[in-house]
């Protein structure tokens, strides 16, 4: 399985010099070929006779391109995506821009099966920056992913909780089950000294196909 941490110790807004996001415990990345089932003619189908032929629809592709914007039409956010990568201390680094999104390249591709991560700056108090609104969300609203190839990936918000910096919901950016749609980034306390938040927003969307 593989286990986040989340241990933003960086500073929201302006990223410091040696920024940092969280901390991540990693596994192998998610495989995203599929087995596939042979067809072959039953007992009862006499020799000779044509079977029926297959009617189910082809299963949808597996996105692989990776996530180049993301778009939250209720909040009129319109930003890039960047990769964002773990050091070799397993502390995942900010966009190098501090007002695009980043996507957590150990996560899937969005669309994929599992639950793919992007975060965000949430900003100052007063000073919203691209994820400093996420909360206004509600259960529903869209946000669509658009990838390298074009395609749009939709998501609709399911719910959202926080968490103290230092843990993360079961399940984050785990590379199997239904494709999901998780984004993160700081709330509560704000230390005017440190300019860190005390807790993490962690917003998650479900699946709704290609937009």
């Amino acid at each position: 399985m593989l286990a986040l941490t989340l241990g933003f110790s960086w500073r929201d807004g302006a990223a410091p010099a040696d920024p940092a996001g969280f901390t991540a415990g990693f596994t192998a990345g998610y495989d995203a070929s599929g087995d596939v089932t042979g067809h072959y003619l039953g007992s009862g189908v006499p020799f000779g006779t044509a079977a029926e032929p297959d009617t189910a629809p082809p299963p949808a592709r597996v996105p692989t391109a990776r996530p180049v914007q993301l778009l939250i039409p209720n909040l009129d956010v319109h930003r890039a995506v960047e990769l964002v990568r773990a050091n070799g201390a397993g502390v995942l680094n900010l966009p190098v821009n501090s007002w695009n999104a980043g996507w957590y390249t150990g996560s899937p591709v969005p669309g994929a099966p599992g639950d793919a991560v992007i975060e965000g700056h949430a900003g100052y108090p007063g000073q919203p920056m691209i994820f400093g609104r996420l909360r206004m969300l509600r259960p529903g609203d869209h946000i669509v992913v658009v990838l390298a190839d074009g395609s749009r990936q939709l998501f609709l918000v399911d719910s959202m909780t926080t968490v103290p910096v230092g843990s993360a919901p079961a399940g984050m950016a785990e590379p199997y089950g239904p494709p999901r749609l998780t984004l993160i980034t700081c709330t509560g306390y704000f230390d005017q000294d440190s300019y860190s938040y005390a807790r993490r927003l962690v917003l998650s969307a479900r699946y709704a196909g290609a937009a």
